[in-house]
């Protein structure tokens, strides 16, 4: 697992959520929905924290299938709608995509989960890196600029 990839993937989460919702309470909840994801890997930021869930999860779907799904975004949006609302479960969901997007461009993801066929870009390490750095970056200038063009 690489250790530097959550903070882009939750710029990235943060991002989306802020694009549908107009709000900074958009922007934190797609920021979370973000790293949600990753959930499945127990090296990973939220992994690290909820290790018997991860676990579990990894033995029973592996890395980059059901929670890097469609379906898995889908169902988190749903499930949360009448709590937090439409926009903010909008956040949620695009928060998820965003996520498979990024993993899409430095690996394999089964987003038709539970269709096994997997999909994406494969990279070096090298590649990754740079890929990562640049995407982080660019998503820091995206943010920084709308907070200060209102």
């Amino acid at each position: 697992m690489r250790k530097i990839e959550w903070t882009t993937h939750m710029l990235s989460g943060a991002l989306a959520g802020y694009a549908v919702t107009s709000v900074l309470k958009g922007a934190i909840i797609g920021g979370i929905a973000g790293v949600i994801p990753d959930l499945d890997e127990p090296r990973s930021k939220f992994g690290r924290m909820l290790p018997f869930v991860s676990i579990s999860l990894n033995r029973l779907v592996g890395h980059r299938t059901f929670t890097h799904s469609l379906l898995f975004a889908g169902i988190a949006g749903l499930f949360l709608w009448p709590f937090i609302g439409q926009p903010h479960a909008l956040a949620v969901t695009l928060g998820i995509l965003a996520h498979v997007a990024g993993d899409l461009l430095t690996g394999k993801v089964q987003v038709l989960y539970p269709n096994p066929m997997r999909i994406g870009i494969s990279v070096s390490r090298f590649g990754f890196l740079v890929m990562d750095r640049l995407v982080r970056i660019s998503l820091i200038v995206i943010i920084v600029a709308w907070i200060f063009t209102g």
